[in-house]
């Protein structure tokens, strides 16, 4: 099961109870975690675990701000390949390129 990552952590956990999850139990799968915010179920057709977590806003604002310079970055290259494909066939005439 996942971890969840919310700004409203406590609001996840109360609506994971109401729908028949046990929260506030040690976890069965990853050691180690807070038993305050995991939540378990075992029904018919699902069982699992699931970690509630606080979602860190300083973090989520890096996260973004890398996606976005990554994305710029991509577009960059992707302009200088068009503007070298447009220039290698706009060739001069007398060049090797144009005769072929």
């Amino acid at each position: 099961m996942p971890d969840v990552w919310t700004h409203h952590p406590q609001i996840v956990r109360d609506l994971l109870q109401e729908g028949g999850f046990s929260c506030g139990v040690q976890p069965r799968i990853l050691k180690g975690r807070d038993p305050e915010w995991t939540c378990i179920v075992d029904g018919k057709r699902i069982a699992g675990d699931i970690y509630v977590h606080e979602a860190d806003t300083m973090l989520s604002a890096g996260i973004a701000a890398l996606g976005f310079g990554l994305l710029g970055a991509l577009l960059l290259i992707a302009l200088y390949e068009a503007w070298v494909i447009i220039r290698l066939k706009r060739a001069p005439s007398g060049s090797p390129s144009a005769k072929a």
